[in-house]
């Protein structure tokens, strides 16, 4: 398990109410998923396969305008 990136800026992905750890391992980044809106589904043109909802994947340390706290 790859240890929490300490954050300096309260604005970070680690820090908001919607993301959530957990990502490849064995990386040396702390990676999540950003959770802030629904999952999308990929274009896919082959019908055999499985349709997936993704959401973005994130490093602890990224930050966009969409960040709220998390509630106590």
């Amino acid at each position: 398990m790859v240890a929490p990136v300490p954050s300096n800026d309260p604005q970070m992905c680690a820090d908001c109410r919607f993301w959530r750890r957990g990502g490849p391992a064995g990386r040396d980044i702390d990676w999540g998923e950003c959770r802030r809106m629904p999952p999308t589904l990929p274009q896919i043109d082959e019908e055999k396969l499985l349709h997936v909802g993704l959401w973005p994947h994130t490093a602890a340390d990224d930050w966009c305008g969409e960040w709220e706290a998390t509630p106590a």
